[in-house]
């Protein structure tokens, strides 16, 4: 029998491209340490020791996606002064497509700089002030058509997995005019629609696949429409149903995911047979700052890639917790959502099994996170004490094992009629149990030299049976700057021993 490779969730999440409009933010930070107060006025005096400047507001929902592998297409309003160049140097190095941008020569781009002191050596970084260059403006009618154009453009593209962001910081770029023009297009080419709403005029957001407020937001707009509701008597759960079904009504929106932080998120709506409470994933919490720009990012990732909205949820809730345990807006690699959802799993097997093609793009990902792939195969027709003591070996090489599995037909080749003994499904599932194997890939051929030759990896480890000429794809490894291991085998340890005895 053949494996069915199924594709894991975190791999379709890339074939996404989803167009972002909304109000794009520079958030700077100058950090120090306050040593003194001032003579001048009793306020600290700080000593800057850095400072940095990252994407904010639509343009990290931009900044998750793309750093995750999918595809963004960013439009909003920057300034044409120097911090709309840093923007545009930023956006650069994400490999975002800007060409949709609005570039404006009488507002400045908006920036929000936070001056910080402490460090991570002493009891922390405590914020002493925020400091905001805005212009609340809406768009000329004539860069309002051309943000329409763009967008209709994306909707008539060939692009097949496609949705829209609508990141609203209720800074001007995005009227209801606008607003309702976009989801109008992307209703009439059936493009799903999440909206991350910061406007109390949640009606403009009407027709929405999914509006994604947070729960101050939520709370915020149930006090307007029920004022006389008093919430003490009861529980958080009772709360956070109320909030959110007045939410959903008031917006007209076809489903609604509220972020509750550390809390996870209230999912709610058409696609959902009754409300759920999903937890958050996170192992701890550092900071929830960007947590809700990743939620954004990877359910409209995942719509786009049609999967289904539980489902988006599901998978956007255990970024949105990853990043929760982070320090700062963060985003998070395919590789690090791929590693955490391994082990959330509880699966006998978890997604270790990949195909070639798949595995690939994951090695890819492993380099960006300057991570050392370690890579190994073989048979492992009974697996005993020497693989297991072999793979953990192996496994502190480097960062990541992979190990290559040969299949039925290949070890029938190679060991004869008799052999294997266990099915190549059975051989995948007892090696995925082990802690120490982070991938498994099945190759056909007699020889791994064509799926080491495809991953390209750090490290190739045999046993010490084995040698320089002798291991398949040792020279090829080492002509791409790689490292060759041998590893000396745990003595009497063999599958031809155990079953002739």
């Amino acid at each position: 029998m053949e494996i069915e490779y199924k594709p894991l969730d975190a791999l379709e999440l890339k074939k996404a491209h989803v167009f972002i409009a909304g109000d794009i933010i520079l958030d700077s930070y100058i950090q120090g340490q306050v040593l003194r107060i001032s003579p001048e006025a009793p306020v600290p005096v700080l000593v800057q020791q850095k400072s940095s400047d990252v994407l904010g507001g639509a343009a990290n929902v931009a900044a998750n996606i793309v750093v995750f592998g999918g595809k963004a297409i960013l439009c909003g309003r920057i300034g044409a002064d120097a911090d709309g160049v840093t923007l545009q140097r930023l956006l650069d190095k994400f490999q975002i497509e800007a060409s949709s941008l609005v570039v404006s020569k009488t507002l400045p781009t908006i920036r929000k700089m936070r001056v910080l002191s402490g460090s991570a050596h002493t009891a922390g970084v405590q914020q002493i002030v925020r400091i905001d260059n805005e212009v609340v403006a809406p768009l000329s009618e004539q860069e309002e058509v051309f943000v329409v154009d763009q967008f209709e453009k994306f909707a008539k593209s060939e692009f097949i997995h496609k949705s829209l962001v609508i990141s609203d910081y209720d800074k001007g770029f995005l009227s209801e005019n606008l607003v309702k023009s976009l989801i109008s297009i992307a209703k009439t080419f059936s493009i799903p629609i999440v909206t991350d709403p910061k406007s109390t005029d949640v009606q403009r957001y009407a027709g929405s696949s999914l509006i994604k407020p947070n729960l101050s937001e939520g709370k915020a707009l149930y006090r307007v429409n029920h004022p006389q509701d008093n919430s003490v008597s009861k529980s958080f759960e009772e709360q956070i149903l109320d909030i959110g079904n007045s939410y959903l009504q008031k917006s007209q929106a076809m489903n609604l995911v509220m972020s509750l932080s550390e809390h996870g998120v209230l999912a709610m709506g058409l696609d959902f047979p009754k409300p759920v409470h999903l937890r958050s994933k996170a192992l701890q919490v550092a900071d929830v700052s960007g947590a809700g720009d990743t939620l954004v990012a990877f359910i409209a990732m995942a719509l786009g890639a049609r999967l289904s909205l539980v489902r988006s949820v599901e998978l956007a809730n255990m970024a949105a917790g990853l990043v929760c345990g982070k320090k700062g807006t963060a985003t998070l690699s395919s590789f690090e959502f791929l590693n955490a959802y391994k082990h959330e799993s509880e699966s006998l097997m978890p997604q270790k099994l990949l195909a070639l093609k798949d595995l690939k793009e994951l090695v890819s990902d492993l380099r960006a996170q300057h991570q050392k792939v370690v890579f190994t195969n073989g048979c492992f027709d009974i697996l005993h004490a020497g693989h297991v003591t072999y793979l953990h070996k192996a496994r502190r090489a480097g960062d990541v094992l992979v190990v290559a599995l040969n299949s039925d037909a290949s070890v029938k080749r190679l060991k004869g009629p008799t052999r294997p003994v266990q099915s190549q499904e059975d051989r995948a599932l007892v090696l995925s149990s082990l802690s120490c194997v982070d991938f498994v890939v099945i190759f056909e051929e007699d020889t791994p030299l064509e799926t080491i030759c495809d991953l390209k990896p750090d490290v190739l480890v045999k046993g010490a049976d084995y040698n320089l000429e002798t291991t398949v794809g040792a020279k090829e490894v080492l002509s791409w700057g790689g490292e060759v291991s041998w590893i000396e085998l745990v003595p009497g340890r063999s599958t031809t021993r155990i079953l002739n005895s």
